[in-house]
């Protein structure tokens, strides 16, 4: 985790110039990082090369307790197997997994993960361009509430719900033939809290995949917006 704070800052805080997450430290932290959180890390050994984080939508998340005003008063999923999904980035030198590029292996595995531990769905708090984009990767994507504008970004919250057609689309697009997920055999379900977290499909060697869609998408966007309130 040490390796994650580290590239939080690089990436949010230096390369994004999220200035009010600024650590003298170098580590980038905030009161969301708390043991119910769920952090997915894409990684060559010990280097950190893309990362993202998923909250339990019944306790403390970014859209109840720094943007409920993106909501214009409505409601929204909050629910133990619905998370929200923030901090999602891959840092611009990672290369590619085989012939993937390293964002594309991150939100597939975000997606089978969700499968494999039960996570029902997703909130997002995203551009809006990047709406269309989940449609056409075969997401069930529901908008939330009307865009609004947040530090001159427009931001819109959406509802993805997780299914298997849609980690097949994935796999298909990025020629992704297997489970990418590297897990722990002794890990209790952190969503369940029962029983243990197993890859969907079986493991492959991400180094040796061949890509089969190339898709021109920026993820550095699928993320929360950058804001004083933000930690």
């Amino acid at each position: 985790m040490e390796n994650v704070w580290r590239f939080r800052h690089t990436q949010f805080v230096e390369r994004l110039g999220w200035r009010e997450l600024n650590s003298e430290d170098g580590r980038e932290r905030d009161r969301f990082d708390d043991d119910d959180a769920i952090h997915l890390v894409a990684a060559r050994g010990e280097t950190v090369v893309g990362y993202t984080r998923l909250l339990r939508t019944s306790g403390p998340h970014l859209l109840r307790d720094v943007y409920p005003d993106l909501m214009q008063g409505r409601s929204w999923p909050q629910e133990a197997d619905i998370y929200e999904w923030t901090r999602c980035i891959s840092d611009q030198n990672a290369g590619q997994f085989g012939e993937v590029q390293a964002s594309h292996l991150l939100i597939t595995g975000v997606l089978e993960f969700s499968l494999s531990a039960g996570i029902r769905g997703l909130v997002v708090e995203t551009h809006p361009k990047l709406v269309t984009w989940m449609l056409e990767t075969s997401y069930e994507v529901e908008t939330l509430a009307p865009p609004r504008d947040i530090n001159g970004v427009p931001v819109v919250a959406v509802h993805i719900g997780m299914t298997e057609k849609a980690l097949k689309r994935h796999r298909t697009m990025f020629g992704i033939r297997g489970s990418v997920l590297d897990i722990d055999e002794d890990l209790i379900n952190p969503v369940t809290r029962m029983g243990l977290v197993r890859p969907y499909g079986q493991r492959i060697d991400t180094n040796e995949l061949e890509v089969a869609f190339r898709a021109d998408v920026d993820f550095t966007a699928m993320r929360e917006s950058s804001g004083s309130r933000s930690n």
